[in-house]
């Protein structure tokens, strides 16, 4: 077969199944404004992981690979209350500062020299969503903050659970 008509076929091929990706993407149901953060939390992820202000690295990178769903490890005070969030990209920045260029790290490289860097030094700003909240504005947060997981607190600002990227898609795709 000529190579230019075999590659017709396969036009013709993706043109039709293009067709039907876009029909399915329409044809999902909206998400409706009554679905809340507790509706969706802990389908993918049934514990967060939890690390204190003082936690060593190494313990903070122990956690995050107890559970290969794993995005971040949220930080506490002594009170058990969200300090401070430490994603994957994070972690990856710890391990493997020496190859990234300096200006794409998110935290000071002299603090990488010692066995004393603890959570606190590198976590990044408090974002969280209450198990209230409605899904879409979750999904705002979380797009605004390039996370694909945040955890979710009480009024006390104590977290119950957290709620995956992931989790919104099985949500969505089910309805």
């Amino acid at each position: 077969m000529p190579h230019g008509i075999h590659r017709h076929k396969k036009m013709v091929y993706l043109n039709s199944i293009q067709g039907k990706v876009n029909e399915s993407i329409f044809t999902l149901p909206d998400m409706s404004d009554e679905i809340t953060v507790k509706d969706v939390m802990r389908i993918i992820t049934k514990k967060a992981a939890i690390v204190r202000e003082d936690s060593t690295l190494k313990y903070v990178l122990r956690e995050m690979v107890k559970d290969p769903k794993t995005q971040n490890v949220y930080v506490v005070n002594e009170k058990n209350q969200l300090t401070g969030i430490i994603t994957i990209n994070i972690a990856l920045q710890y391990l493997y500062s020496d190859y990234i260029p300096p200006s794409y790290l998110e935290f000071d490289t002299n603090l990488l020299a010692g066995e004393n860097t603890r959570a606190k030094d590198i976590m990044l700003p408090t974002v969280y969503v209450k198990e209230s909240d409605k899904i879409q504005d979750a999904f705002v947060k979380m797009f605004q903050y390039h996370l694909h997981e945040i955890p979710v607190v009480d009024d006390e600002m104590h977290i119950t659970g957290d709620l995956h990227a992931m989790e919104l898609i099985v949500k969505r795709i089910e309805r």
